[in-house]
Formats: C-alpha cells, structure tokens, sequence
C-alpha cells in the first residue's frame, strides 16, 4: 500500500499550517509542519552556544533530529522571532537541507500517510504527493495573524507571571 500525501505549501502566516492541521486530524494522517525541522537544529545550535555558521555541528544535529519530538518542544521556543532568524540561516547549509529534505520525505512514507507544510513541498520534497495546495493570504492578513500569535503569547506570558505572583508559601505570615 502506497501512502496518501498531501502537500502544503505558502509564506509565513498564510495559513498553511492551521490547514495541514486540520486536513491530518480530519482524515488521520501524520503531520509535519517542516519549518520546525529547522527551527530545531537552530535551537539546539543557540542552546549549545554554537555558531549558526558551523556546518559540522548543524550537519550532526541535523542527522540526530527526532521528528517525533518535535511536537514535544516547548512551541513558544520554536515559534520564537530569534528562531526563525537563526533557522533561516541553518537551511542556507546545503548539507543540512539534504539531510533534512531526505527525513521529510521519509516522514511521508508512513502509512496510512501524511500532511506536510513547507515552503517547497510539493515542488522539492514531495514533488508526486497526491495533492498539493498553495495557501496564500494578503499581507494585511498575515501581518494581523503575525501580531494576534505575539499578543496570545504575551497574554500567555503575563497570566503565567500572575499565577507565580499569587503562589505564595504556605506558611507566610
């Protein structure tokens, strides 16, 4: 039996990966938003104190990457500006794309199959995926989910200072 894949491909807040979401809790498919693979290298590259510009440890961190603990990173750490800054710079590697590309397309050979979201998914990772969509939005409208994601995580943030404000000992006086 051959896996079902389903490719999703759009810019930065488009939607994207809201979408791919969906499409694999829906239909009970495996998802990957693959920027994360990225993004994971370039954390563990700043957690490290390595420079973004050493190819070996990105190469060797790049091979060593779990997919399946993705999901289990704390996602505000993923998501970050910074990260994504540094991931840009990881994906210029060309061996870490290599790497990682030949993971992604491996994640797609699970059964009964999978959704994966990228930039070029359905051009260079899974370029015979059954189907393949472009999501695309304005740039108003992704500016204005780009900032809704910063105030959730800020709220986020202040509510957790709040609770450890309030979490007094117990025998204070």
């Amino acid at each position: 039996m051959k896996p079902f894949v389903i490719a999703i491909d759009g810019p930065a807040a488009s939607g994207k990966g809201t979408l791919a979401r969906r499409i694999a809790t829906h239909y009970h498919l495996h998802h990957l938003d693959t920027g994360l693979t990225y993004r994971s290298v370039a954390y563990i590259l700043l957690q490290q104190r390595l420079s973004l510009d050493d190819e070996t440890s990105a190469i060797t961190y790049a091979t060593k990457l779990d997919f399946n603990t993705l999901d289990s990173k704390d996602s505000n750490l993923l998501t970050s500006h910074e990260i994504g800054e540094a991931a840009s710079k990881v994906a210029t590697i060309p061996a870490v794309r290599e790497i990682l590309v030949a993971k992604q397309r491996n994640f797609a050979k699970i059964l009964p199959g999978s959704v994966l979201d990228g930039r070029d998914i359905g051009t260079v990772v899974c370029p015979d995926a059954n189907i393949k969509f472009y999501v695309f939005a304005n740039v108003q409208t992704r500016a204005k989910r780009r900032y809704q994601e910063i105030l959730k995580k800020e709220n986020k943030q202040i509510i957790m200072r709040s609770l450890l404000i309030l979490n007094n000992a117990t025998d204070v006086i």
